[in-house]
């Protein structure tokens, strides 16, 4: 059945946004300051082609570096919200017909990635 709804899920949104988050990885690169939400970035892109039979968790072990408050609003300002609000209206309008509520509810969980990608991981 996952596999079934991952195959969906790239015609339904699921392939915009995972090209949305490898420029969000490629532009967080470019930014310099918000380099180390870039992993994050590009781990989510390829997490978000298959993101049915996973869910989001915290991670426990961050690494040795994590980011500066400084560049965390940095990239809540240029990139991440940007991200959150597209998840944001794809998930309702998904959310509009009865056949789209399972991949609108996948949005809305990605939806908070978009904030600290660095902080969050999808198993």
């Amino acid at each position: 059945m996952n596999l079934l709804l991952n195959i969906l899920w790239l015609a339904f949104g699921g392939l915009l946004l995972s090209v949305q988050w490898l420029v969000a990885g490629l532009l967080s690169i470019i930014l310099i300051i918000t380099i180390p939400f870039s992993t994050g970035c590009f781990e989510m892109g390829g997490a978000c082609l298959m993101p049915f039979g996973r869910k989001v968790v915290l991670k426990e072990t961050l690494n040795d570096y994590s980011p500066r408050p400084i560049s965390a609003f940095f990239w809540i300002i240029l990139i991440g919200l940007w991200l959150a609000i597209s998840h944001l209206l794809i998930g309702i309008a998904s959310c509009l017909t009865f056949f789209g509520i399972p991949f609108g509810i996948q949005h809305f969980k990605l939806m908070k990635v978009a904030f600290n990608p660095y902080k969050y991981v999808l198993i």
